[in-house]
């Protein structure tokens, strides 16, 4: 049984890193699936009014504002991120569309105002952070597409570069000389 779970997790390891797009959605995944428990420990009483939201202080000046529909938002969409780490295209698909969902989401907290923040269980802080957050899964998501057209085609011009040019004979660079010596 334990030699079955050692297996599991280390193809599930590898998996993660194929590539830097797989390992950026596992730790913005992780990020999201920890927000969950963490929300509930911060609001017990979501459970008995799921739409009141609770807003504690974290590091005594981070304001953080949950309920339990804003909790599960983080919870399945980080569940559904350590799933899709598992193959390349997966976590491309999910970097674009987490990116548009987490940006919307800030987006909505931030134009519709306090009631809208209120059955979402954000505040305006968090509307932001889920901007940042859209916003890392953007760049996750540009990043592997510059890395693949940069890997394909790593000199569009054909020319070498100046520095492999002057030194490509092996011999030594031209001795700079100045007028009037």
């Amino acid at each position: 049984m334990l030699i079955s779970v050692r297996r599991i997790l280390v193809a599930y390891i590898h998996a993660l890193t194929d590539s830097p797009v797989q390992f950026g959605v596992f730790i913005m995944a992780a990020w999201f699936t920890s927000n969950g428990p963490a929300a509930y420990l911060t609001c017990t009483s979501m459970l008995f009014n799921p739409v009141q939201p609770c807003t504690t202080q974290v590091l005594g000046f981070i304001p953080v504002t949950v309920n339990l529909l804003h909790t599960l938002c983080h919870l399945n969409t980080g569940i559904i991120g350590l799933v899709a780490v598992l193959r390349r295209s997966s976590a491309i698909t999910y970097a674009l569309i987490g990116a548009a969902y987490y940006i919307a989401w800030g987006i909505l907290g931030l134009v519709g105002g306090a009631d809208i923040r209120y059955y979402m269980g954000v505040d305006a802080f968090g509307s932001w952070v889920h901007i940042v957050e859209g916003t890392v899964l953007v760049l996750l998501w540009a990043g592997d597409r510059f890395s693949r057209r940069h890997a394909a085609h790593p000199n569009t011009q054909g020319d070498p570069s100046p520095v492999v040019t002057l030194f490509q004979d092996g011999a030594p660079p031209p001795r700079m000389t100045t007028h009037g010596s």
